[in-house]
């Protein structure tokens, strides 16, 4: 963290601005692609590269630590969509929350595990192909 001084935080936040239309949809865009960054870090993608990479071999106490990992991912993902991702990709958004929400038997367990990393996989393609 930097420390500014009250002489330069007063210099700086009396600046004008820009207020057209279009600084200000890059602004925004700018701040809800940020917002998705720290929502979706590299814990995120090093769980996805275990599940669904070439040597995924996961054990079962890894395995529920990561869909805790997913599913809070999930909530997060769910909150940025809608800004993020025109048209709003009900059916992709609808496989996440329900996979999200399914709490397998232990046998199913990893094949669950899969299925959710790959919706989770689909929506951030999404982002990254669609964002506004």
């Amino acid at each position: 963290m930097a420390a500014v001084t009250l002489d330069v935080a007063t210099q700086l936040l009396s600046r004008r601005t820009a207020d057209d239309h279009d600084t200000l949809g890059t602004i925004l865009h700018s701040l809800r692609r940020s917002l998705a960054s720290e929502a979706i870090d590299e814990q995120t993608y090093d769980d996805l590269e275990a599940v669904l990479g070439p040597y995924a071999d996961i054990a079962p106490r890894e395995a529920r630590a990561i869909v805790k990992r997913f599913r809070e991912a999930t909530t997060k993902l769910v909150e940025l969509v809608p800004y993020l991702v025109r048209p709003y990709p009900v059916d992709e958004m609808r496989r996440l929350i329900y996979q999200s929400a399914e709490h397998p038997r232990l046998e199913d367990e990893l094949s669950h595990l899969r299925r959710l990393a790959l919706a989770i996989l689909t929506i951030l393609d999404l982002m990254g192909d669609n964002a506004p």
